[in-house]
């Protein structure tokens, strides 16, 4: 019904039916649905300007509060490929990232990190990783903090971007003795997987298409070379994950 309305230029008509059903708590996974569907025909079809329905479902998902969330999670069950026309239709992943982090949607902003490094975007300087780390040390979101290490492991398996990182961020590594009054966590060392391709030299990583970002949903299934499936095992730009869980531990019902 709300892909009708839209479909029918009827934003007013869309908003009207929405204000009946927000309140149930499977409401922003139909939001991301109907995105989702939506993204995938047209990326298929590839509709003209005129005709396309995207920037319109774009605009009505803009009026929620979830949008952000909404956003990166519908990235999470679609193809590469897709990534393009998705953000082609958005703010820059730069400007959610950083919206993300101002609204305190912690987790949330760490997936926008993963568009950022797929689009080739992420600051060399790592300032944007530096600052999420800061807030979730902030917060004590010590399973984010983790799941940051991990990710900075992929893109560095020589393990100097994860230690000069942590070491701005005043916390310490799993092997480093603590220091009286200085912030300290641990994480499980055999979970840092790194990329089976795309090796780093300590300097930078060498990307590869054939490595899984880790970007996945529980029940995705891959549906080619570009999809993102489970475990880390289907191809997109970036690092590869394994060992349990997503990065950043996505998912509508447990974000900040």
């Amino acid at each position: 019904m709300l892909r009708y309305h839209l479909a029918q230029y009827n934003h007013p008509a869309a908003l009207h039916l929405s204000h009946h059903y927000q309140q149930l708590q499977y409401f922003p996974h139909a939001l991301e649905i109907l995105l989702h569907e939506v993204l995938d025909e047209e990326v298929d079809t590839q509709p003209p300007p005129e005709q396309a329905l995207l920037p319109s479902v774009l605009s009505f998902l803009s009026s929620f509060p979830q949008y952000l969330d909404i956003v990166v999670q519908c990235t999470r069950k679609t193809e590469v490929r897709s990534w393009r026309t998705l953000f082609s239709n958005l703010p820059p992943p730069e400007e959610l990232f950083e919206e993300s982090l101002n609204r305190g949607n912690l987790k949330t902003a760490g997936g926008y990190l993963l568009v950022l490094h797929t689009f080739d975007e992420l600051r060399s300087t790592g300032d944007q990783v530096v600052r999420l780390l800061q807030r979730a040390k902030a917060e004590q979101e010590w399973e984010l903090c983790k799941e940051l290490a991990r990710f900075l492991m992929a893109l560095d398996e020589s393990g100097a971007t994860l230690r000069s990182t942590l070491e701005l961020v005043e916390l310490k590594p799993p092997s480093a003795e603590p220091i009286l009054g200085q912030s300290q966590f641990t994480f499980d060392t055999a979970r840092l997987t790194i990329p089976i391709r795309g090796r780093s030299n300590g300097n930078g990583i060498q990307r590869d298409t054939g490595v899984s970002s880790g970007f996945d949903s529980p029940d995705r299934r891959s549906r080619g070379s570009d999809s993102v499936s489970p475990g880390g095992s289907a191809s997109s730009p970036g690092m590869i994950h394994e060992g349990g869980g997503d990065y950043f531990g996505l998912g509508l019902g447990n974000v900040r």
